[in-house]
């Protein structure tokens, strides 16, 4: 065996053991990541990146290698990203609607690489959520127009579910036809009651029908079967391309800043961000809920928002949504006091704002 012959079978059982060597970083990966997710921590970490790189460097001793090791390093870091992503992706989200529902643009825009699961009512995405079926649901919460989302509320109260981050959706409700319809061939509007509502000076004007539906982009996708020019649905724009429909009207909103705030909810607690919320039933004594709201000022915390809800099964006695923004290393003193002058108290997690931008 020649110089040539030996130095490619030494290259040869370098490239062997390489790859067990990378089989085994991936798996370390695959604990890594694992690790990540169950606390809720982020996948990537640039700063940390940049360290590894540093440490390896300082194991050539050849200073002419230095530069291609350099790049050799950050080609591995860069495909354990892509499979971490990809690991990711098994974290389904799940949603009420089909493809093209708000509740989906939100979904694909907080977590673009995760699988989605579209089902019929929010109550089904509480429960995907409680079984494990799904890593995290996103439910639209509140609107600026419309109000509490009341089921939501109680199905925070109901399910063993956490708030883990919140997000403000702009919405902008159009009119869909089929193609080749116009607006004066409309007589009939399908969509989810809170769309209507937001719409009803419009429906008003237009002289139409409504009929309430689950699902605004449901709607779209009745009235694309349908193929009826007397039809129309309310939905977002991007159900027009999704479902072959035509935009009829724009913005046919009363609130030019309608705007929707959606949850995305977990089976864990989790206490980072400028505000936090608790769902609570105070004691039937008098002035119960200004202790409560006193307890909130004495500790330096805002109370953003107080929401009632009739408890199922006690008539006329009602359950309070509270949402505190502060100082969260004041949160805990001040939910111990809440607790000593409530019947029952449950924090539903501490989150930051996201807003589309």
């Amino acid at each position: 065996m020649n110089k040539l012959e030996q130095a490619r079978a030494q290259i040869d059982a370098i490239d062997r053991e390489m790859a067990k060597l990378y089989e085994a970083r991936l798996d370390a990966v695959k604990d890594v990541i694992a690790y990540k997710i169950e606390n809720d921590l982020p996948i990537l970490d640039s700063g940390r990146e940049q360290v590894v790189i540093e440490k390896n460097l300082q194991f050539i001793q050849n200073p002419d290698y230095k530069e291609y090791y350099e790049s050799f390093i950050k080609f591995i870091m860069k495909e354990s990203k892509a499979y971490q992503r990809t690991l990711q992706s098994h974290d389904k989200v799940g949603y009420c609607g089909v493809e093209g529902a708000f509740g989906h643009m939100v979904s694909e825009k907080l977590f673009p690489s995760n699988p989605k699961v579209g089902v019929s009512s929010f109550e089904e995405v509480f429960q995907m959520v409680a079984h494990s079926d799904v890593q995290y649901g996103v439910i639209p919460f509140e609107n600026t127009n419309s109000g509490l989302v009341g089921e939501v509320l109680d199905l925070l109260m109901e399910y063993p579910v956490y708030i883990q981050s919140i997000y403000d959706q702009k919405i902008e409700q159009c009119l869909l036809g089929i193609l080749g319809s116009t607006l004066k061939d409309v007589e009939w509007v399908y969509s989810k009651d809170q769309a209507l509502s937001q719409s009803k000076e419009f429906l008003k004007e237009l002289n139409v029908q409504t009929v309430a539906y689950p699902n605004t982009a449901m709607a779209a996708q009745y009235i694309s079967a349908q193929k009826d020019v007397h039809k129309a649905a309310i939905g977002a724009k991007e159900n027009a391309e999704l479902y072959g429909l035509k935009v009829l009207a724009t913005n046919i909103q009363e609130n030019a800043t309608n705007t929707t705030r959606f949850l995305v909810i977990g089976l864990k607690p989790q206490m980072q961000g400028n505000r936090f919320s608790m769902v609570l039933s105070v004691k039937h004594e008098s002035g119960a809920l200004a202790k409560i709201i006193d307890c909130i000022a004495k500790n330096g915390l805002n109370m953003e928002s107080i929401q009632s809800r009739p408890m199922k099964n006690k008539p006329f006695e009602y359950f309070f949504f509270v949402e505190i923004e502060g100082d969260m290393s004041k949160a805990n003193d001040c939910i111990e006091q809440i607790q000593s002058v409530c019947e029952s108290v449950k924090v539903l997690g501490a989150y930051t704002l996201k807003e589309e931008k």
